[in-house]
């Protein structure tokens, strides 16, 4: 069995888990020119939208993987700030983002990217207490990770902060980004490893970092932390 077959084999037998439904965006393009200058098309999308199906088909019915163009959705695009394809998005009910996906869920990231799913339908979030009762503490943030996809502390990672921002009623947002897919983010941030977290884009965390470790970045200082 080759490495993706193990990968589509993992994501089957955790998707027959799912008992809520569960609705995702993913951005996508087919677009190779705009206002007469050249820009990539998305070589990875068919690609990107294949590994999602894997997820959808594999869910009871109960996950809807909503694609959506930005060559047919430009205002929807502008809202959510659309700067590259493919973007997953797990976007609240009341049109909140929670999680942004610059990575595709698979390899090691296919644990926490389920587990995500599982809570953004319902399941219970381990970290939804302590987030709640440090919610008055924290300012609007964004908590972006940087990963690549055969990083071993990565998802743990990764699972912590999405639940952060599960648990937070939209003031958190997490964003995921493979640096290997975007090599031009990880350049900017000078993500010489992985992980790679960065609170508000100015707090780093360099490495395999806690829960404890990455609330108190965004409480700020040296505040004792609720649990």
């Amino acid at each position: 069995m080759s490495q993706d077959d193990k990968y589509k084999e993992i994501i089957r037998k955790e998707m027959t888990k799912l008992t809520k439904p569960v609705r995702i965006k993913v951005f996508t393009s087919q677009r190779t020119e705009t206002n007469g200058t050249k820009i990539r098309a998305c070589m990875d999308c068919g690609q990107f939208m294949a590994l999602l199906r894997i997820y959808e088909e594999n869910s009871n019915g109960l996950l809807t993987v909503e694609e959506l163009s930005i060559d047919n959705n430009p205002e929807f695009a502008r809202r959510y700030d659309i700067q590259r394809v493919p973007t997953i998005l797990f976007v609240d009910n009341e049109g909140r983002e929670l999680i942004r996906y610059l990575a595709a869920p698979k390899g090691g990231e296919i644990q926490p990217f389920v587990q995500a799913l599982f809570t953004f339908a319902g399941a219970p979030n381990y970290y939804e207490a302590t987030i709640k009762q440090n919610l008055d503490r924290i300012q609007p943030s964004t908590i972006k990770i940087m990963i690549t996809e055969t990083c071993p502390y990565c998802p743990s990672v990764v699972t912590t902060a999405s639940q952060f921002a599960l648990a937070s009623g939209g003031k958190i947002r997490t964003v995921v980004i493979d640096i290997q897919a975007n090599p031009d983010i990880g350049q900017y941030y000078d993500a010489a490893g992985v992980p790679y977290t960065i609170i508000n884009d100015r707090k780093t965390l360099v490495g395999m970092v806690g829960a404890s470790e990455i609330l108190r970045a965004l409480i700020g200082g040296n505040i004792r932390v609720q649990y």
